[in-house]
C-alpha cells in the first residue's frame, strides 16, 4: 500500500532535480537518491519517468486550481470576479514559475507548454471560466450569444498572454493602474459588459 508521504517526497526530490538540472538530464536513480530511498521504491510508485513528471506537473497544477477556486466562489459581482479570476490566474503561474525556476529551465518551458501536460488544468479553467460568465449573464451584466464559446475565447487568449506576462515583457512602460485600465477594457468589451450603464451592478 503507497505511503502518501512517501509520493510526496519523490515529486518533491524530483521537482528539485528538474529544475536544477533538467528533464533530460535527470534519471530515476537521481530521483531515488535525491529522495533518500531505493530506486526499487521509487519505482514502486512510478513506472517511468515520465509518470514521475506528470505528477509533479500535477502537484503545482493543483496549488494554481485551488488558488483560483477560491476566487470563483467568492461572493462577489461577476464583473469584478472575473477580473480578478484572470488577474489572479496569471498572478499564480508566475509564482509557480518564480518558486521553482525560470521559463528558461525546460522543466517549466515544458510543464506550461505541452498539451499533454495540461489538459486536466485547462478544462477546469475553462470550467470556472464558464461559471463566472453564466453568473454574469444571468445577472444582466454580461450580453454574450454563447457562455462556453465566450468561455474558450477568453482562456486561449488567456494562454497566449501567459508567456510575456511571466517574461515581464507585457505592457512595458505602464504602471500597475494603467495595465489594470486596458486589461477591464479588453475583458468587459468580450462580456459585452458597460460599467457607466445604470442597468448594471456597480
Amino acid at each position: 500500500m503507497e505511503n502518501p508521504k512517501t509520493r510526496i517526497q519523490f515529486i518533491e526530490a524530483a521537482k528539485t532535480l528538474f529544475v536544477k538540472n533538467g528533464y533530460d538530464e535527470t534519471t530515476m536513480i537521481d530521483i531515488a537518491q535525491e529522495a533518500g530511498l531505493s530506486r526499487r521504491t521509487l519505482y514502486a510508485y512510478f513506472e517511468s519517468k515520465v509518470e514521475v513528471f506528470q505528477a509533479v506537473i500535477n502537484n503545482e497544477v493543483e496549488k494554481v486550481l485551488a488558488q483560483l477556486s477560491e476566487i470563483a466562489n467568492q461572493n462577489m459581482p461577476a464583473q469584478q470576479k472575473i477580473v480578478e479570476f484572470i488577474f489572479g490566474y496569471f498572478r499564480f503561474i508566475k509564482e509557480v514559475v518564480d518558486r521553482n525556476g525560470t521559463l528558461k529551465s525546460g522543466f517549466f518551458r515544458n510543464s506550461w507548454g505541452l498539451e499533454h501536460f495540461r489538459k486536466g488544468f485547462d478544462f477546469k479553467q475553462k470550467q470556472m471560466l464558464q461559471n463566472i460568465i453564466t453568473d454574469g449573464k444571468a445577472s444582466g451584466a454580461f450580453n454574450v450569444v454563447s457562455v462556453k464559446r465566450t468561455a474558450e475565447i477568453m482562456h486561449n487568449c488567456m494562454r497566449g498572454f501567459e508567456a510575456p506576462y511571466i517574461r515581464g515583457k507585457l505592457w512595458q512602460g505602464n504602471t500597475r493602474e494603467e495595465i489594470r485600465f486596458e486589461a477591464r477594457r479588453l475583458i468587459y468589451g468580450a462580456l459585452g459588459y458597460n460599467p457607466d450603464s445604470n442597468n448594471n451592478n456597480k
